[in-house]
């Protein structure tokens, strides 16, 4: 018998041949949580419900669902005979498929406690708790919260109004929300994390499917929560608020290092939101790993604020092993960026991208495209900063306007977006889920200036715009190099180069798409 099952749920989609989707970052979440509560002497497991190799594919009669059967589910609730599951329910896009998973545990086991966490949990606990099938909502940081919540319902008191950070059902229905908990202040008073609790070998293991990363295999780690930008775009606050919290030099390199000796780890990726907000941490992280002399690779996918860095700062990470970094960029136009939350000058980016270059990194840009006041002046002042500042890639990512984040208010203030009542129990609109789920997976939505599809036909040609200007420098023998520094570097050159070629072909192919010339210079 199992004390508490944690899932990691599966998703659902309309359409009939989705890419494969697979699970390639270890829930890091849930096994902070898990390896919390095993510490304080509870038993606890975690469950990804996902799936981490294509045959967990099942074609149902309208959705295609990515994950484990409801058999196979219920074979792992019956053989742990859990009195708690916690489910992470971090998007509304996931929301039916998590609502979905507590009525099949109820149905399996009335008794069992069903509790939800995450983003759109923490935002929307009272439309969460309007399904019967789920107990108790975890708002914000769950590690206290959660340890709390399950000691008091195993011990019978059912005094919930005194812990914080829960939603739950009153004896007579109403919604009950306890007074906030605070954020843990220093996150090196959580135990490390128990690689153990997820078959983490499984994970690093997905890492070969990607052709951009240098050395195999790779695993994705957080070294801080929380970020004290105001990105509108952004759900980070929903969670971890616009408080920064980040653990010590010293406790992120044991991780570091515990995931390099037991499993192999060759490369890692940090997933914080800001892991350079504190430049002093930022650089004793890198002196720690220098100093330790660990032979690993690293990168920074989730995008540094280039407003944190200096020349110092990138030598010190070249030096520790980093060889790629994301700029995040997102506009290059003064007046959105403002909007977005992102009022820095774009010439001190220009100036780190330009030094990243120099001493051989590799660079990326991301941009984001959709934002509901932009016009075609403000989008091509970013195609012309992807272009011109001089990163080695780009992104043109759609904008998500997730309901948990600023932007969808300006959204639904000017009526182009709505999804308010998508989660009423009793006037669920399916085909309005869908349409909320297909804008907040790939973007698209109107805004005051350009249709959905209009704004994907720019995405492409932005991307075709920016590979053809870069072709040429590409095929600039000293552009590469400088990124040239030893047999590893040249191999991973050479393998970027045969993909780019790749992506270069299918760029200029003919396309029977939507022109874009026009709906930028007409």
């Amino acid at each position: 018998m199992t004390d508490i099952l944690l899932f990691n749920q599966y998703f659902t989609s309309t359409q009939k041949d989705p890419d494969i989707i697979t699970v390639s970052n270890r829930p890091i979440n849930l096994l902070h949580l898990a390896t919390y509560l095993n510490h304080k002497g509870m038993d606890c497991k975690i469950f990804e419900l996902g799936i981490i190799n294509e045959k967990d594919i099942i074609v149902q009669k309208s959705r295609v669902r990515c994950g484990l059967s409801d058999k196979k589910i219920t074979e792992i609730i019956k053989q742990n005979k859990p009195k708690i599951i916690g489910i992470g329910c971090m998007y509304s896009r996931h929301y039916i498929d998590v609502i979905a998973i507590a009525k099949l545990i109820k149905k399996v086991d009335s008794l069992i406690q069903v509790v939800v966490g995450g983003n759109h949990a923490t935002s929307f606990y009272d439309k969460v708790l309007m399904d019967k099938s789920i107990d108790f909502v975890v708002i914000g940081e769950g590690e206290i919260t959660f340890h709390e919540l399950c000691s008091e319902i195993g011990s019978k008191k059912n005094n919930f109004k005194a812990i914080k950070g829960i939603a739950f059902r009153g004896n007579n229905g109403e919604i009950i929300k306890t007074t906030d908990r605070e954020l843990i202040a220093n996150l090196d008073d959580l135990p490390m994390i128990d690689n153990s609790l997820v078959d983490t070998k499984k994970y690093a293991q997905q890492s070969y499917k990607s052709p951009f990363l240098m050395r195999y295999p790779s695993i994705a780690i957080m070294s801080s929560r929380g970020c004290p930008g105001k990105c509108i775009y952004c759900t980070v606050k929903s969670v971890w608020g616009r408080t920064w919290r980040g653990k010590s030099p010293e406790r992120t390199v044991d991780e570091i290092e515990s995931l390099q000796k037991e499993y192999g780890i060759k490369e890692f990726s940090f997933l914080d939101d800001s892991c350079s907000v504190n430049r002093k941490r930022w650089l004793a992280i890198c002196d720690e790993i220098i100093r330790r002399n660990l032979n690993i690779r690293w990168t920074t996918p989730n995008g540094i604020a280039h407003w944190t860095l200096d020349k110092t700062i990138l030598d010190k990470m070249k030096k520790a092993g980093c060889y790629r970094v994301t700029f995040g960029i997102e506009s290059g136009n003064k007046e959105t960026r403002k909007f977005l939350g992102k009022p820095y000058p774009l010439a001190q980016a220009k100036e780190m991208l330009e030094y990243a270059n120099k001493i051989g990194m590799w660079t990326i840009c991301t941009h984001i495209l959709g934002f509901p006041y932009e016009n075609k002046e403000s989008i091509e002042d970013t195609i012309k900063f992807a272009k011109q500042g001089g990163a080695d890639f780009v992104t043109f990512f759609m904008l998500l306007p997730l309901p948990t984040s600023e932007v969808y208010k300006y959204f639904k203030k000017e009526g182009l977006l709505n999804f308010d009542d998508i989660w009423e129990l009793n006037n669920f609109d399916e085909k309005k889920y869908e349409e909320m789920n297909r804008i907040v997976n790939d973007g698209g939505a109107p805004t005051m200036h350009f249709t959905g599809e209009e704004l994907k036909a720019i995405q492409l040609r932005a991307y075709r715009s920016f590979i053809l200007y870069r072709a040429f420098t590409y095929l600039n023998p000293l552009k590469i190099l400088c990124k040239i520094r030893s047999v590893e570097d040249f191999k991973y050159t050479v393998r970027l180069f045969c993909k780019g070629v790749k992506i270069l072909f299918n760029t200029i192919k003919p396309s029977t798409s939507k022109t874009t010339e026009e709906l930028l210079y007409d």
